[in-house]
């Protein structure tokens, strides 16, 4: 019994080892790594077309180059900004405001009586 307890933690140990080595490969070799090292990430970069298949790129041949902008997300406003954005949102809620709401129109829900 103890011969096949060493057996099995030398498999275990083994198997455990293969798979950090396999994660620790992908993962250095990952698109997003290699997008960083070429300088993607950091903001401007170039690609080539290797074949067009958005109805945009209808002109552009393979091997073409790119150019790729990624804009920085703004992260705090400036106040007036602020209340223009507050007014416009204040503006369209009066647009879309439900006109079956309005209780002028009902003259007061009285009931109409035949007889």
């Amino acid at each position: 019994m103890d011969t096949f307890s060493i057996v099995l933690f030398l498999v275990s140990f083994i198997s455990l080892l293969a798979g950090a080595i396999w994660l620790i490969w992908s993962n250095a070799t990952s698109r997003s790594v290699r997008d960083f090292n070429t300088g993607r990430l950091s903001g401007t970069w170039t690609t080539e077309v290797k074949k067009p298949v958005h109805p945009e790129m209808v002109g552009v041949e393979p091997g073409e180059q790119l150019l790729g902008v990624t804009f920085e997300k703004k992260t705090e406003c400036d106040l007036e900004e602020y209340r223009d954005l507050q007014a416009r949102i204040e503006e369209l809620r009066q647009e879309l405001e439900d006109p079956w709401d309005d209780e002028e129109d009902d003259d007061g829900g009285s009931a109409v009586v035949r007889r």
